[in-house]
């Protein structure tokens, strides 16, 4: 398609169709003679007498894309349409057609309305038609432009959406990678990871820590007397108590079975005797209650041990499961160290 030797492509065509353009004038034989300059074009035109008349045509009228006003109507001036018509159309391309030849006051009125470009009377019917297409394509790339980073915003929320599932999802199966399912304690080898860590740390830049092993006494006869479901109700409630006793820094593990470990950074030995034995006596006051059955009560056999300045994580929990086993031996439900030292805390 080309009018006075310029051609529009298909492409350009098909976009242009989807928009229209509104001209303003109250001089009947202008709004004709603007018809016949774009009778050829493939976008509609749109005609308005008043400016009130053309604020209900852009209400009407969702894809106007260019708005040509005359700046001199006796109801309202192109001024002050522009001006008006950005509250119905704010992203629409905005003409003043002016016969006047005061430049400041043409920019002044261009300003205020928000006008791009303004035409004098009497037009070049080709720069007419130029702006015009310039302004439709500019309006569409606007439109596009918007519409592409609508896109890119909701992508980009799915995105971070998805990252976030994926990082709750991440932090849940570290979480059980590294939990005892049934208690909910550290499992035995995140405790390891942790406590070689620790031994590490203290061998190279001083320190102390001491650990807790302990088992239910008697733990075999809870499951051969009461089941296995019982049992592991037991566990879990020894497991809480285990809980309630660990400060921040600190560590409680199931290493299988009744067998439990708590791993207490920075402390000394006297420290740990004295978290074992509330935690012996917290174990010792507590009550299982079944439905149907009498309720249960356990103890527990603890041992600790400090590390030592060359120590190793092994040479720690030997130590710390020789000192348990000498609580078996010496009567069950007490404390002992690794140094064979008993503390036991006076009421």
């Amino acid at each position: 398609m080309s009018r006075h030797g310029q051609i529009i492509t298909t492409e350009n065509a098909d976009i242009m169709e989807q928009y229209a353009v509104i001209i303003v004038d109250d001089e009947p034989y202008i709004l004709q003679s603007m018809q016949r300059v774009f009778r050829a074009e493939p976008y509609p035109m749109l005609v308005a007498n008043t400016g009130a008349e053309a604020l209900q045509l852009l209400a009407e009228t969702p894809t106007v894309a260019v708005i040509i006003s005359d700046q001199l109507m006796p109801d309202m001036n192109g001024t002050d349409f522009l001006t008006r018509s950005r509250a119905v159309a704010p992203d629409a391309f905005r003409m003043l057609l002016t016969g006047e030849s005061n430049i400041e006051a043409t920019i002044a009125a261009m300003n205020k309305g928000g006008a791009t470009y303004y035409i004098s009377k009497p037009w070049e019917e080709e720069e007419l038609l130029q702006i015009v297409r310039h302004g439709i394509m500019q309006y569409h790339l606007l439109l596009e432009n918007r519409r592409h980073s609508e896109i890119i915003n909701e992508q980009n929320i799915q995105l971070l959406e998805s990252l976030n599932r994926l990082t709750e999802q991440n932090t849940e199966l570290e979480r059980l990678a590294s939990t005892d399912v049934l208690t909910g304690l550290t499992n035995r080898r995140r405790m390891f990871e942790y406590l070689e860590k620790e031994v590490s740390r203290i061998r190279r830049y001083g320190g102390t820590m001491s650990i807790i092993m302990f088992d239910i006494d008697h733990f075999k006869l809870v499951n051969d007397a009461w089941g296995h479901s019982v049992g592991d109700t037991v566990l879990q409630e020894v497991a809480r108590e285990s809980k309630s006793v660990l400060r921040k820094a600190d560590i409680a593990a199931r290493c299988g079975g009744e067998e439990f470990v708590i791993l207490l950074p920075e402390t000394e030995l006297a420290g740990a005797v004295k978290i074992a034995n509330r935690l012996r006596q917290q174990v010792a006051d507590m009550v299982v209650l079944q439905e149907h059955a009498a309720p249960i009560s356990v103890t527990i056999s603890i041992g600790v041990a400090m590390i030592g300045p060359n120590a190793a994580s092994v040479d720690l929990l030997i130590r710390a499961d020789k000192a348990m086993y000498l609580a078996k031996k010496n009567g069950r439900n007490r404390v002992e160290t690794a140094d064979m030292m008993l503390f036991q805390e006076t009421e």
